[in-house]
Order: C-alpha cells, then sequence, then structure tokens
C-alpha cells in the first residue's frame, strides 16, 4: 500500500510540475549529434551543429500545469534528464518513405519549457522517427529543419 501511494505521489508531482506520463507504447531514443539547417530558395543549407546529448521520449501523455489538459506526444530531454520541449501530436500517425528511409511522423505544436518552469507555445512542425534519427521541420512553410543523429548505447 505504501508503494502504490508513493507511486501515485510521484505521478501527481510530476504532472503537477508540467511533466509526462510514459504510456505502454512510449519507448525513447538518446542522440549525441545534432544539425540543423535553414531553407533558402528551396535548397536546405547547413547552419550549424553541436555534440550534445538529446533524449527523445515517445508517445507519452503530457500535462502543462495541475488541471491542464492533458496531451499526447513526445519530450525532448537534454543531457541532465530536464524536459525542454513538448511535442503535441496533432492528428493520426502517417507513415511514409522519402529519400533518408521510412518513417512514421506526426504534426506537431511545439511547446519550450521557460526558465521559470512554465510551458509556452513555441511553433509549429513536423516530427519524424526514421529509428536511428529524429528530423523535425520546423513552421508552415517549412523553414528550418534539425537532424538529430548518432544514437546513444
Amino acid at each position: 500500500m505504501k508503494k502504490l501511494f508513493l507511486t501515485l505521489l510521484t505521478a501527481v508531482s510530476f504532472t503537477s510540475f508540467g511533466q509526462y506520463i510514459p504510456t505502454e507504447g512510449s519507448f525513447s531514443t538518446t542522440y549525441t549529434q545534432l544539425r540543423s539547417f535553414e531553407k533558402q530558395d528551396s535548397l536546405w543549407n547547413y547552419s550549424g551543429g553541436d555534440f550534445k546529448e538529446w533524449t527523445f521520449i515517445f508517445n507519452v501523455n503530457c500535462f502543462t500545469y495541475l488541471g491542464g489538459p492533458e496531451m499526447f506526444g513526445a519530450i525532448m530531454e537534454d543531457g541532465e534528464g530536464e524536459p525542454k520541449f513538448m511535442y503535441n501530436y496533432l492528428g493520426d500517425l502517417y507513415e511514409s518513405e522519402d529519400e533518408f528511409g521510412k518513417y512514421g511522423a506526426y504534426q506537431v505544436d511545439i511547446l519550450s519549457k521557460e526558465d521559470n518552469g512554465t510551458w509556452k507555445w513555441w511553433n509549429v512542425g513536423e516530427l519524424r522517427y526514421y529509428g536511428s534519427w529524429t528530423i523535425l521541420y520546423l513552421g508552415n512553410p517549412t523553414f528550418m529543419k534539425f537532424s538529430y543523429f548518432n544514437v546513444k548505447d
């Protein structure tokens, strides 16, 4: 009984601070490299990169504040395990294939976690999961993309 109470207390405290609860279909992937590209005249131009760790936790129930609406999507944590971005899935998963391979994707509303701990709407985009990498296309129309790759074992 004590164990159940602590589990429930933990779940309530996570949700009250704008966290997430994994579901049966949740999974995570940690990437160690990021490259960003800007779209200029229909061409993607490299605009930078780094060797930071980012962990995507897919298919979670998200809460931005106590009593707020439940959202279903993905969380992106930094190398310290702190959630920094929330991707609220819009519509259904669709699967397709492009020059990078087969992927599953969602259209998403993107929220970013502010320094004071609150979540703010940031932008819209499309989140594609290829397995060995994830690509976020930012904006509508798309003006930037971020490629996360080099899966950490």
